[in-house]
């Protein structure tokens, strides 16, 4: 089966043709003297992935990933494009697929790019050698034939360049038993007989250490994930006021600067005393 991809060079996002590709994923391409343009377009299919490439607020490169979702001729006349309607014939749809499912110029100031000065010294495309852009389609497929241009290697390369760039990293909540468990395995390496769940007056604290099996905590610790901060802080105080214990908070980056403001607050006694980790 052969792999074809494609990419189109629509110059500006600010063009006023362009609006048929943000309006409708709609995009044509001319009739020329010999032809190439019409050969090209026949290779195409439904189901290929095209690159789209073009400017927006100055930077040149490729910003969108995106799905041929239809292929038609079409001599009508086309709302968008004004300076010749009809000029276009050779026309597809595309489907955004990276870095976003639609087409939608306010989200492209979060989109970064494969530049047009990475494409030829680091992709080997080197149409982009040139020092104008100008309206084309470039293919990209597995097989040498004529007007393919790339290998298909080098249009996947550009895509999962895209992709890498643009992957949103997902950020796993700290699990609490998790935290809790770590907590306890240093405190056994360390000799410091921890325990979990320690009692203290009808409520329990996460993690104690000790200097001795039988000895009050010396060490309390709080791990609180989202919830009740203040509740946890009380608790720490009580395990200082009860046996000296040094308290110690874990919450998540976020809550520190609130964790910060109860202690300079409510708890300001302590401030010294207190110690805030952040997992």
């Amino acid at each position: 089966m052969r792999s074809l991809g494609a990419l189109v060079n629509v110059l500006s996002f600010s063009h006023p043709h362009v609006r048929s590709l943000l309006s409708e994923g709609l995009w044509g391409f001319p009739d020329d003297k010999l032809g190439t343009n019409r050969r090209k377009w026949d290779l195409l299919e439904v189901g290929n992935e095209v690159l789209v490439y073009g400017e927006y607020e100055g930077v040149r490169g490729v910003w969108f990933l995106c799905e041929i979702t239809d292929k038609f001729e079409n001599r009508n006349p086309v709302k968008y494009w004004i300076k010749n309607p009809t000029g276009y014939p050779w026309q597809i749809r595309l489907k955004p697929i990276l870095p976003y499912e639609k087409f939608d110029l306010d989200a492209m100031e979060k989109i970064k790019p494969v530049r047009r000065d990475e494409l030829a010294p680091v992709f080997g495309v080197r149409i982009f050698r040139a020092k104008y852009d100008r309206w084309s389609l470039l293919l990209f497929g597995d097989k040498k034939e004529p007007l393919v241009s790339y290998n298909y290697s080098t249009f996947s390369r550009i895509k999962d360049e895209l992709n890498v760039r643009n992957r949103e990293v997902e950020i796993k909540k700290p699990e609490h038993d998790k935290i809790k468990e770590i907590i306890y395995q240093i405190g056994l390496i360390q000799n410091r007989f921890p325990q979990k769940e320690y009692p203290i007056d009808g409520k329990k604290l996460d993690i104690v250490w000790r200097r001795t099996a039988r000895s009050v905590p010396s060490v309390a610790f709080e791990i609180q994930f989202g919830g009740n901060l203040f509740e946890a802080l009380s608790k720490l105080k009580h395990a200082f006021d009860l046996w000296n214990s040094i308290p110690v908070l874990v919450t998540t980056t976020k809550q520190i600067e609130e964790a910060k403001r109860w202690i300079e607050g409510s708890f300001h006694e302590l401030k010294d005393v207190f110690r805030l980790v952040s997992w």
